[in-house]
């Protein structure tokens, strides 16, 4: 596309000649899968700045932290502008981000007008500094997987809401590698419920409810279902009341830390 090779030519011009070839891979894969339409209107100059403010947050990165930014961007300050607000993110790439990140912007009431979303294959020292950019379609290619998202939406004028925001879209990513990270021993659980659910005979089900429960645990295991968080309760039961009483060290994925409220009261319809 002419644009982007106007774009790639201000990177020659501007950028350090010892980071002018590897900014040129970061900013040709960063446009690569976005439709030319949602393109056309926009000056090579707004295209560069972007891209390059994008570059910029890439340089460094602490291993297993995503790095996030939301701004209002100005040209005198970013060197690029848009009637919109900005989020950009830089993390390791996991199943389910711009999905977790754009559902959060929609609770908040942010519309999104473009979504940039590469998954680039980068190597980075000892130190988390950026030191290779390597082509993502290259099959063995050395690197990790990084997930590049630039998400434009609504404008939001406040700096304190601003602040919120990132701080909920850091919220959510941190969920989302909770989640993907122990998706195995929750799917593990599953299984292993489908195969123990009331054999030692103190359930007060029927065998017909504990079999469909059985078979019901099985079909979500089986790859139908999207596990965020498994915790272990405890029942306590007296003086007319029942509670449900977390146990420690039980959580995993988005329920690994301590619960906000350790024991719950169960109502007088979920007692039975």
């Amino acid at each position: 596309m002419e644009l982007i090779d106007a774009v790639v030519a201000r990177v020659h011009e501007r950028v350090a000649s010892d980071q002018a070839g590897m900014c040129e891979s970061f900013i040709r894969q960063y446009y690569r899968w976005v439709p030319a339409d949602d393109l056309l209107e926009r000056s090579p100059l707004d295209l560069y700045g972007a891209a390059l403010a994008h570059w910029n947050l890439t340089q460094q990165r602490t291993s297993g932290l995503p790095n996030v930014r939301v701004y209002n961007p100005d040209f005198e300050q970013h060197g690029w502008q848009s009637s919109h607000t900005t989020l950009e993110i830089v993390g390791d790439d996991m199943p389910f981000l711009v999905d977790s990140v754009t559902i959060e912007l929609a609770t908040r009431g942010y519309g999104t007008h473009l979504v940039i979303h590469p998954v680039m294959r980068v190597v980075r020292d000892a130190g988390g500094r950026l030191t290779s950019i390597r082509d993502s379609a290259e099959r063995d290619a050395e690197g990790q997987r990084e997930s590049i998202i630039h998400v434009e939406l609504d404008r939001e004028p406040d700096r304190a809401r601003l602040a919120e925001l990132q701080a909920q879209i850091e919220r959510v990513l941190s969920e989302v590698r909770v989640a993907v990270e122990d998706w195995h021993p929750m799917r593990g659980v599953a299984e292993r419920l489908a195969e123990t659910l009331g054999r030692d005979g103190s359930s007060p089900a029927s065998e017909q409810e504990l079999a469909e429960s059985r078979a019901f645990l099985s079909w979500l295991a089986d790859g139908h279902f999207t596990f965020l968080g498994y915790r272990e309760y405890r029942l306590i039961a007296g003086d007319g009341a029942a509670r449900l009483q977390a146990i420690p060290e039980t959580g995993l994925g988005i329920l690994r830390g301590a619960p906000a409220t350790p024991v719950t009261e169960l109502s007088a319809a979920a007692r039975p």
